[in-house]
This record gives C-alpha cells, structure tokens and sequence, in this order.
C-alpha cells in the first residue's frame, strides 16, 4: 500500500503536456516525417546525379595528367563514341551484342528455369544433376572456348553458344532453391484442393519460386554479358569486341573505352527490360524487390 501511494504521488507531480504543446509535438513529427521523405525521393536522384559528376570530374582531372596512350578523359570518350555512332560503326555493333546476348541469355533462362524446377521437385533428378550443375558451376568456362570454335566454328551460333554455357548454371541453382523453399503450408493447400503435380508447379511452387529466379536471371545477366563480349573478341572479332580489339591494338584508348561504355548500356537496357518484366507480370514481387530477391544476388 505504501508503494501504490509513492508511486501515485510521484505520478501527480509529473507534468501533463498542454494541449498546444502536444499540437506542436505532433507537427514537429509530422515535419520531420516529411522532410525524411522528402530526403528520401530528392536522394533518390540528387545522389546518384551528384556520384556520377564527382565521378566524372575525377576522372578527367586524372586524364589530363596522364599519358592519353595509357588513360584518356570521359570527354575524349564521348567525342569518339559520337564519331562511331557518326561514322556507321556503333549501331550495328550494339545490335549485334543485343542479339547474341538476347539469343543466348534466352536459352539459358529457359533451359535452366525447366532444369531448375525439375531438380527442385524430384531429388532424384537433383542427385542426377548436381554433380555436373557443380563442375561447371565451379569450371573456368572461359577455358571452354576453343572447344566451342571446334564444334560451332565462329559463326553466331558459337557465340550463342558461349552466351549459353555462361549464364545458364546460375539460373538453375536459383531457381532449384526457389522451389525446394516453397513453404509446407502452400503446399498442404495443394493437396487439399487435390492439384495435380503440373498444378502444383504452376500454380504454387513456380510463384513462391519468382524472387529467386530473378535472383538468377540478374546474376545470369552480367555473365551471359561477359559472354558476349568473350565471343566477339576471341571468336570472330566483330561487334563492340571487335572495337574493342581493334581500337585497343591501335592504341586508340577513347574509342576502346567507348565500346566497353557501350557493351555496358546493353547490360543495363537488359537489366531494365528484366526489371520491367518482373513488376508487370509479377507484381507481387515488388515488396520482396525492394529488399528481398536483389539483396541476394
């Protein structure tokens, strides 16, 4: 009773808020939520703008002190990109790495979503596969070129065939994941509506399964990319490789820098094109985007 009386006493002495002070609490929060959101969309564009200029600065400070044999500046770089695209040398390159990239990196996505599924669902088929999934996995696929020239020449179809070999593995091992993690209680759902094993795959596993597969498809990308790359340089030198190479033999640092600049706009515009796919077609993925399936690539 003693206490109960302390501590009500000591209760009353504290001070009650007025009603103009709990106003003006209220708005400071609300202020401040504002201005943290605010932060928030301004950063979203202030910053990246903002890296990209310091960048840029840094860069042609560097270049201008340095031999131009050895490193050039990001001005030089844009006025030899704007001589490839004036001069009929750059368009025809970028389409035929978006080609050989879109032929190859889609073979590997539907080869390696099919495998995928198929390991996931069946450990037969996982302990069947597995050992080959690891070895090439772990393989320096770089190394398997000259064997791809042996069997396909140095025509497209190698190419593809480089794109392929590159990007496929890491779509399978996503995607085997993505559906060996689909939870116990979607799948207790499955069998209480009696779905069939197809069913099951399309309508519960392959959804609960999309986060990874994009997780695979994005890691796929950048490979199926280097694969582009390796082709058109080592196989038949033609496209941004073959700039590259040529530029490169030639000593002509800006034209060289402007093909790798170039190949890279082709992994971002396929990035985007994934992107956009993933919040159309699976737009309950969207939460899961922002911090689920992109942290894990």
């Amino acid at each position: 009773m003693t206490a109960d009386r302390s501590s009500s006493s000591v209760a009353s002495q504290v001070p009650t808020p007025s009603l103009s002070q709990r106003a003006t609490f209220r708005f400071g929060r609300g202020r401040g939520r504002r201005r943290s959101i605010a932060y928030t969309r301004g950063g979203r564009i202030g910053l990246p703008i903002a890296s990209v200029l310091i960048f840029g600065l840094v860069w042609q400070y560097i270049g201008m002190h340095t031999n131009p044999i050895l490193f050039t500046t990001p001005v030089k770089v844009g006025q030899a990109f704007w001589d490839l695209l004036r001069t009929g040398q750059l368009w025809p390159a970028f389409y035929g790495a978006l080609r050989d990239l879109g032929i190859g990196y889609g073979l590997g996505a539907v080869v390696g979503i099919v495998v995928g599924i198929a390991m996931g669902r069946s450990p037969v088929v996982e302990r069947m596969l597995n050992p080959y999934v690891n070895f090439f996995q772990a393989t320096p696929l770089i190394a398997l070129v000259p064997l791809v020239v042996i069997w396909f020449g140095v025509n497209l179809q190698a190419r593809v065939a480089v794109v392929f070999i590159l990007s496929v593995w890491s779509i399978i091992i996503n995607t085997s994941t993505g559906v060996k993690d689909t939870s116990p209680a979607l799948l207790d759902v499955g069998r209480i509506y009696k779905l069939n094993p197809l069913q099951v795959v399309g309508n519960v596993q392959l959804p609960s399964a999309v986060p990874h597969i994009f997780a695979g498809l994005r890691i796929a990308l950048g490979k199926g990319l280097i694969g582009v790359m390796i082709a058109q340089m080592e196989i038949s030198v033609t496209g941004l490789g073959g700039i590259v190479v040529n530029y490169g033999n030639a000593f002509k640092t800006a034209y060289l820098l402007a093909g790798v600049v170039t190949a890279s706009l082709v992994g971002v515009i396929a990035a985007m094109l994934l992107e956009v796919i993933r919040k159309r077609v699976f737009p309950w993925t969207e939460d899961e985007g922002s911090g689920g399936w992109q942290a894990a690539i």
